[in-house]
């Protein structure tokens, strides 16, 4: 497995990194054995949330390591609260006794040191390598989230911060305030959601990367599923599938499936590999990007995710496949009726509204 420094921090880590949010039921055993696989593979960054089955995964994990803390980095987030009544909802759900619950950004400094500690417990370890903020959260100034985060440093309960989902505005703000900070805290990376469907949200983070020094980890490479070798065997989506993903409805999917077959099917005869590790590698060929974190189900998986950080492929290949795909259009309401179609048009409109009296 290829290993590499974060962003110009002196932590390194595997070019793949194993994502323990689980999206299929499976038992403690199954999952601790996957980790385990992962590790022995050379993939030794772990990214976890205390968001992840509320808590449960970083148990998982905690269990997974006991004994190999040593030969592995824990990549973990803040600022993500399901327990209380502060701060924006992300998403609502209904919990296992049937009450409506509610995941709020909460990154107020008594938040996030919860959010550490408690992972720092579940987790069954003494520091975490990389803290992440999970979400902005507009309703509290960044300089004090920074300032906690600061403070947890010089604790050594955590080694080197970064953010997630952030959009580049955001960034700017963040890493101006960092500027102009008394103490030596930097920006280690930015995890954001980047895949060959997903190039047009990168382009304007991958410059500010460049500026400053900082690496990009990209979760959601495969699109749950949708940039897998599965996606060329249309039969086996199912209601289910097309409901989970939108990628997987039939004008989606229909794309996506000639884009492959276009363009990285032939790439991937010709280096002996699958669909899903050419997509992968592709995403390790761009520009400040230190890690790719794919989550898997299996050894297998595993393994071969493994294997990709070992690809090459040659630049007019990179170029040829980010072409091809920079023309795939996909349609977010596919399926869906006028109605629905309005409603989500005003929906991105006023969180649109919203960012621009934010200021972001």
């Amino acid at each position: 497995m290829k290993r590499t420094r974060l962003g110009r921090t002196n932590l390194e880590i595997s070019r793949i990194v194993f994502g323990s949010m689980g999206r299929r039921p499976s038992s403690t055993g199954d999952r601790i054995r996957v980790i385990h696989a992962a590790i022995d593979a050379g993939t030794t960054t772990i990214d976890t949330a205390p968001l992840y089955d509320f808590g449960e995964v970083e148990e998982i994990v905690g269990q997974a390591i006991r004994g190999r803390r040593e030969g592995v980095e824990i990549l973990s987030k803040v600022g993500l609260r399901w327990d209380g009544d502060h701060g924006d909802i992300l998403f609502q759900f209904t919990d296992e006794s049937g009450v409506r619950r509610a995941v709020r950004r909460d990154s107020r400094p008594t938040a996030i040191r919860s959010d550490v500690e408690e992972g720092l417990r579940r987790l069954g370890t003494d520091r975490i390598e990389l803290c992440q903020i999970h979400h902005p959260d507009p309703t509290v100034p960044i300089e004090e989230s920074l300032g906690e985060l600061d403070r947890l440093v010089c604790e050594g309960k955590i080694l080197e911060i970064g953010v997630s989902n952030f959009s580049d505005h955001e960034l700017d703000s963040t890493l101006g305030q960092l500027s102009r900070g008394s103490s030596p805290l930097s920006l280690a990376s930015d995890q954001l959601h980047y895949s060959l469907l997903t190039q047009d949200q990168a382009s304007t983070i991958r410059p500010l990367a460049r500026q400053h020094g900082f690496g990009l980890l990209a979760y959601s490479p495969l699109e749950a599923g949708a940039l897998t070798d599965a996606m060329l065997t249309p039969e086996r989506f199912n209601a289910a599938t097309r409901k989970r993903s939108v990628h997987f409805r039939p004008e989606n999917a229909h794309a996506i499936q000639t884009a492959l077959r276009e363009s990285v099917e032939p790439i991937a005869a010709r280096h002996e590999a699958s669909v899903t590790q050419i997509c992968l590698a592709w995403l390790l060929h761009q520009e400040n990007v230190d890690g790719v974190i794919a989550g898997a189900s299996s050894v297998e998986q595993v393994i071969a995710h493994a294997a990709v950080s070992e690809l090459r492929l040659e630049p007019e290949e990179v170029e040829s496949i980010g072409l091809r795909f920079a023309g795939v259009r996909i349609d977010p309401m596919a399926g869906q009726d006028w109605r629905a179609r309005v409603d989500h048009f005003l929906g991105r409109a006023r969180r649109k509204l919203g960012r621009i009296l934010r200021g972001g």
